[in-house]
């Protein structure tokens, strides 16, 4: 017969010697379970709070994108209101340029009617001086000029400036009587007032 061996095999630590390693864990004291802890390395984001930075960086680049698309839109309406300013300013010169030629047509056409030769050359003198002053008149109204109607209705120091007071004219105070000039407006601006006599 074989013989058995005197002692058995040791499969696991004997419980004695795991108590004693305890027992020198725990007399290492605190300061080295610390040191293990900052030693230990820091767990990754959860997907959660991954997700959760990503939104936040989101809205971030979205408020940004927002804010530079609004100054974008201010900055486009600014340089239009500036274009259409110099427009308007540009028109308004050339028209003022253009009033007295027009006034000049006026008083032609007023001295013309106003004689009594019934000659060819009068009438096509009247017929060619009011072609022309209907053309200038078309291509400023084109641009925007209107004419400021005057006579007989009451006085605006905005549209008109009276030149004179006529007293005892048979109609009631501040009423337009006759019209030296004629105002204009251009848009809803006056470009130059009428030159008028207001009853008194």
């Amino acid at each position: 017969m074989a013989k058995e061996p005197k002692e058995s095999l040791k499969l696991g630590k004997d419980p004695t010697e795991e108590s004693s390693e305890l027992s020198e864990d725990m007399s290492a004291g605190p300061e080295t379970a610390i040191a293990q802890a900052e030693v230990a390395p820091e767990a990754p984001p959860s997907p959660e709070d991954e997700i959760q930075r990503l939104k936040l960086q989101l809205d971030e680049y979205k408020d940004l994108f927002l804010r530079k698309a609004a100054e974008f839109e201010n900055f486009k309406k600014r340089k239009q209101q500036e274009y259409a300013s110099l427009i308007i300013t540009a028109t308004e010169a050339l028209i003022i340029e253009l009033l007295p030629v027009l006034d000049d047509l006026d008083r032609l056409l007023e001295n013309a009617a106003a004689k009594d030769n019934n000659s060819n050359n009068s009438e096509s003198l009247q017929r060619g001086a009011l072609l022309i002053r209907d053309k200038i008149m078309d291509l400023l109204q084109g641009r925007g000029l209107k004419a400021i109607e005057s006579v007989g209705t009451p006085f605006d120091p905005e549209l008109h400036e009276a030149l004179m007071q006529e007293q005892n004219s048979g109609r009631e105070p501040g009423i337009v009587l006759k019209e030296f000039t004629r105002g204009y407006r251009l848009g809803d601006k006056v470009i130059r007032h009428a030159q008028v006599v207001v009853s008194g």
